[in-house]
């Protein structure tokens, strides 16, 4: 899990791209939004917080073959620390 503080304008654009772009589970206050760098394909599980704070609680690779596709949960926080910058400086697509 990585907690980001966010400036207000930021946070506020970042939480509005969310509700209207990202994937919303029913009774669940997190979000998923796929981000994508270079061919690999992550989902990343999102939750804004108080105070201006954005948490990342995981991420998924998605693998895609023949048979569908497999996802392996990221347990590294490096990598989930730099999903959720992207996911900042990118907005949701």
């Amino acid at each position: 899990m990585i907690v980001r503080q966010l400036k207000a304008d930021r946070y506020e654009y970042l939480q509005n791209q969310l509700v209207t772009r990202a994937q919303q589970n029913p009774f669940e206050a997190s979000f998923n939004v796929t981000v994508k760098v270079d061919k690999k394909e992550y989902i990343l599980k999102i939750q804004p917080d108080d105070r201006y704070k954005m948490v990342a609680l995981q991420a998924l690779v998605v693998d895609r073959d023949e048979q569908g596709h497999l996802h392996t949960l990221i347990t590294d926080n490096k990598i989930l620390s730099s999903l959720l910058e992207l996911l900042i400086w990118q907005g949701v697509a």
